[in-house]
């Protein structure tokens, strides 16, 4: 709250104040320190993005990119996740191009050693093609990696991962993207879910 009001009165700091958590967090991100105010941090950030200027000025951008995406694959994550999708979805708000990134960003850093943050990358995932031109996803270079990872999830042997996955195809604007781009979709999917419905080990989710 401190840190907030500062903020809001010292005008001619906010860069430097804006430095200067930026700097906290990568060290966060580099160097693997131990920090425990980044959910509080990151809240105050969400506060500073829903006041920048559209278009966003170069700084914003590199900040988002350098280090909102990058945040996600700090392996305390789950501690801020709740704060940092809130930060990403405001960037995306603002710029809907930023979205490329971002999902690009989530492939990236796919956390495969850990089931819990596997389902919060599932849920932020959607989010974020929820606010997707359906148009430009193909342009982006991002319909065959992305449903590569969605078939992986569905095919996990992690009953929430799977679970996760397959809410996916209870959203319109997913099934929107499905059938636009089946084409490329049905090769990737089709055959694992059949499959899946044969011998997966789950009762519910082999007749889903």
């Amino acid at each position: 709250n401190i840190l907030h009001r500062l903020y809001a009165k010292l005008v001619p700091r906010r860069k430097l104040i804006r430095k200067a958590i930026t700097d906290t967090f990568n060290s966060l991100i580099h160097q693997r320190v131990k920090f425990n105010g980044t959910p509080e941090l990151l809240d105050i950030f969400a506060s500073i993005i829903s006041g920048f200027a559209v278009p966003l000025r170069t700084e914003h951008v590199v900040f988002f990119e350098g280090v909102i995406i990058p945040l996600h694959k700090v392996q305390t994550c789950q501690r801020f996740h709740n704060e940092l999708l809130r930060c990403s979805m405001l960037f995306v708000s603002k710029d809907q191009a930023l979205a490329q990134n971002l999902i690009k960003g989530l492939l990236k850093y796919w956390p495969y050693a850990s089931f819990a943050k596997e389902t919060l990358y599932l849920s932020e995932l959607l989010e974020v093609l929820d606010v997707c031109d359906l148009a430009r996803l193909k342009e982006w270079e991002i319909i065959e990696p992305l449903f590569r990872r969605l078939t992986e999830c569905i095919a996990s042997q992690h009953l929430g991962v799977s679970d996760r996955a397959m809410t996916y195809f209870e959203n319109d604007f997913f099934l929107q993207i499905v059938k636009k781009y089946q084409n490329i979709i049905f090769p990737i999917m089709v055959h694992v879910i059949d499959k899946l419905s044969i011998i997966h080990w789950h009762k519910l989710l082999k007749e889903s």
